[in-house]
């Protein structure tokens, strides 16, 4: 552990990791809990079928396809219309009476007059928007075996592996919330087997 401290120092902490998972035998690293694994044998065919990766900022539904994947995301100030305030000038004058009614039990009045003095106008949130998709276009159209997409609870970390034309290929789709940014992991257990336009 002494040694990764100083590889951190050093590198600085996105270097230092990334250096850190070529160095660290897989033997030692932790398999997924099935307990917390979601699996399936299929791509997700529809947004409610993919897998979510975020940070609280930035999100994206992975849909795992092996031919023609597709990564559509999001990022937490995209939404429908523009700037407006929620707040209603004057409206905290009529919140004493609001308090009274509430402790009279008189609920529906309360309700009423909170509606009408302190909900903002327009009354609704601003609808949340998918800013794009990312979509990887394979070359390789031949047979698939073998697939399964999976997203880990544990880690955040969803993806896709696969057999084709005897090569195993992977997917690793994860989002770093100090880096603020969502990474792409693609690999091959055979070089020069990766071919594709985004």
């Amino acid at each position: 552990m002494k040694f990764l401290k100083e590889v951190f120092s050093k590198l600085g902490a996105t270097a230092g990791l990334l250096l850190a998972c070529l160095i660290i035998p897989q033997n030692i690293i932790a398999q997924p809990d099935p307990a917390t694994l979601m699996w399936y044998e299929k791509p997700a065919k529809i947004w409610e079928e993919a897998l979510p990766v975020g940070n609280g900022r930035l999100g994206a539904m992975y849909y795992g396809d092996p031919y023609s994947d597709k990564l559509q995301f999001n990022e937490d100030t995209y939404y429908t219309g523009g700037p407006y305030s929620t707040v209603v000038e004057g409206g905290y004058k009529v919140l004493p009476e609001i308090r009274k009614l509430l402790f009279e039990g008189r609920i529906v009045e309360a309700h009423l007059l909170f509606g009408r003095n302190l909900l903002g106008s327009p009354v609704e949130q601003m609808k949340y928007q998918s800013m794009g998709n990312l979509v990887f276009d394979f070359d390789n159209k031949s047979e698939v075996s073998n697939y399964r997409r999976e997203l880990d609870l544990t880690t955040g970390i969803t993806g896709i592996s696969y057999e084709q034309d005897g090569v195993k290929y992977e997917r690793e789709i994860f989002a770093s919330y100090p880096d603020q940014a969502i990474f792409i992991k693609i690999s091959a257990d055979n070089p020069g087997a990766i071919s594709f336009i985004c």
